[in-house]
C-alpha cells in the first residue's frame, strides 16, 4: 500500500529521459488492495491523463496511471494521485434534493427528474424553448456532452446552452476561428516529442499541467533537448527553466508579440512560400508590426531589447516550433488579439502542419475542448459554422431535424403577434491571418 512518490514534495517525480520515445513510468496511490480496476480518466487539469481506479466493496481505494496512454504514459500529477480521496467525504451529496415549503428535502431520482421535466414543459409552453437554459462544466466526458447537446439543441430546442468554456477558453475558440476558420487544435501532444523549440505564452505547466511539464522536462533531460522561451510577468518554475524568459508588464501581451513578429519578419525568418500558398493578409500584418521595433516594445512592455532579440533568434532559427497559450493570455486585456498573434508566429514561420510544429490554444480543464466539439457551450457541434447554410443542412441531416427549427440558426425564438422572424444567414467566413489593432498606450 502507499504511493510511488510524495507528490506534494516531489511534484514531477524522477526524470525519464527520451530514448526514441517517452518512456513509461507508473505512478500509483493505494490505501487498500483493490478487488478490481476500472478504466477512467483524470479530470482535474487540462491534460486528461488516463488512469485505472482501484475499487473495493464499491469504494475507491486508489488510482494508478495507465502505461499505454499517449497522454501520460502512466504518470499522474498531485491532483490525479489524490483528488479521488474527496469522493469518500461524508459531506458529499448522494441523493438529489428538491425544494418544498422553502426548504430542501431528499428525493428519489425519479421524483427529481420528473420535477425537472415537468417544469421544463411548463416553461417552454409559456415562454418558448429559449426560456430553458443549460449550463455545464469542463469535466464531463465527450459522450455526456454530446448527449446533452442533442437534448438541448434538437430535443428542447433552446439556444441557451453554455459552459465553463465561456470564461475559461472562449478566447481560444475565437482565436482558432479567426486564424484558421475552424475551432480545433492544429497540434498534437506527439509534436512535443520531436519539436526543437517550445514557445509558452501565459502558460505555466510546471504548476498547472504537471504531467505535461514532466514530458517537457524529460525531453530537456534527453538527447536533442528543445529550447524553451517563456512569456510570463512572474518568475514561475516554468520561467526559471526557460532558456529565454520575457517578463512583460501586465496587459502588454499584444505589443510584445507584435515586436517579436516584427523581428522575425525583419530577420528574414519567414517562410514566404508557405505564406503565399496558405495565408491571407500577410502584408497588412507586416505593416502593423513594423510600428513595434525593440525600442518601442521596451517602452511599452519593459522587456529589454536584447532579450526580445534573443527570443526572436531562438524561435526564428528553430527547425520545428510548438507554441502554447493559456490563461495568462485568455484572462488578460486584448486576449483574442494576443492569442491570434501567437498563431501568427507559427504561420509566418511556416511551422504548422508538420511534425514537431503547431499551436496549442490550451484548455483550463481536460474536456473544455469537448464542450466546443459537441456544441455544449452554445456553439454548433462538429466544428460546423453557423454562418454557412450548407453546414447547417449537414447538421440537421445527421440529427434528423428540420434545419428551419434549429435554435439560433434560421429563426429567432421571439414571437410577436404570432409570427416568427427569420434571420438572414451571412456568407461563410474565410481563413485568414489575423491582424490585431495596435495597442494604444498599454503599459505607459
Amino acid at each position: 500500500m502507499g504511493e510511488t512518490r510524495d507528490s506534494v514534495r516531489d511534484v514531477w517525480g524522477a526524470r525519464t529521459p527520451y530514448r526514441g520515445r517517452w518512456p513509461a513510468r507508473i505512478d500509483e496511490h493505494l490505501t487498500e488492495e483493490p478487488d478490481r480496476w476500472v478504466r477512467s480518466c483524470c479530470v482535474l487539469c487540462s491534460n486528461g491523463c488516463a488512469l485505472d481506479i482501484g475499487v473495493k466493496d464499491g469504494r475507491i481505494v486508489g488510482v494508478r496511471g495507465l502505461k499505454t496512454d499517449r497522454v501520460n504514459r502512466g504518470r499522474l500529477g498531485p491532483k490525479g494521485l489524490h483528488g479521488w480521496q474527496a469522493n469518500a467525504n461524508p459531506d458529499r451529496l448522494t441523493r438529489p434534493l428538491v425544494r418544498a415549503g422553502g426548504s430542501l428535502r431528499e428525493a428519489t431520482w425519479d421524483e427529481a427528474m420528473g420535477l425537472v421535466a415537468r417544469r421544463c414543459r411548463e416553461t417552454m409552453g409559456q415562454f418558448t424553448p429559449d426560456a430553458v437554459a443549460f449550463y455545464n462544466t469542463g469535466q464531463l466526458f465527450l459522450e455526456e456532452y454530446y448527449t446533452l447537446s442533442v437534448i438541448s439543441h434538437a430535443g428542447v430546442g433552446t439556444s441557451q446552452l453554455d459552459g465553463n468554456t465561456r470564461l475559461c477558453t472562449a478566447t481560444a475558440s475565437q482565436a482558432l476561428r479567426e486564424t484558421f476558420g475552424c475551432d480545433g487544435q492544429p497540434c498534437s501532444l506527439a509534436d512535443l516529442d520531436t519539436t526543437d523549440c517550445l514557445f509558452l505564452v501565459g502558460s505555466n505547466p510546471a504548476e498547472n499541467q504537471t504531467v505535461l511539464w514532466m514530458r517537457v522536462l524529460d525531453r530537456r533531460a534527453g538527447p536533442r533537448p528543445p529550447k524553451l522561451v517563456v512569456v510570463d510577468p512572474r518568475s514561475t518554475p516554468t520561467a526559471k527553466e526557460a532558456d529565454v524568459h520575457l517578463a512583460p508588464r501586465v496587459g502588454t501581451n499584444v505589443a510584445l508579440l507584435n515586436g517579436l513578429l516584427n523581428l522575425l519578419i525583419e530577420g528574414g525568418h519567414v517562410d514566404r512560400r508557405f505564406i503565399d500558398r496558405h495565408t491571407q493578409g500577410f502584408e497588412k500584418l507586416a505593416a502593423t508590426v513594423k510600428d513595434y521595433p525593440p525600442r518601442e516594445v521596451r517602452r511599452i512592455t519593459g522587456v529589454p531589447e536584447p532579450k526580445l532579440r534573443e527570443a526572436a533568434g531562438v524561435i526564428g532559427t528553430a527547425p520545428a516550433l510548438v507554441s502554447a497559450v493559456l490563461q495568462g493570455v485568455y484572462q488578460s486585456t486584448q486576449a483574442t488579439a494576443a492569442a491570434c498573434q501567437v498563431n501568427n508566429v507559427n504561420l509566418v514561420l511556416g511551422k504548422i502542419g508538420k511534425p514537431g510544429c503547431g499551436v496549442f490554444q490550451m484548455n483550463g480543464q481536460p474536456t473544455a475542448q469537448n464542450t466546443r466539439e459537441t456544441g455544449c457551450d452554445g456553439e454548433f457541434p462538429f466544428f460546423l459554422n453557423w454562418q454557412n447554410p450548407e453546414h447547417i443542412r449537414r447538421w440537421a441531416g445527421l440529427w434528423n431535424v428540420d434545419p428551419q427549427k434549429e435554435p439560433g440558426v434560421f429563426e429567432d425564438r421571439v414571437r410577436k403577434k404570432g409570427k416568427k422572424y427569420l434571420v438572414k444567414v451571412p456568407k461563410p467566413t474565410t481563413v485568414k491571418v489575423y491582424t490585431p489593432p495596435r495597442s494604444k498606450g498599454a503599459g505607459r
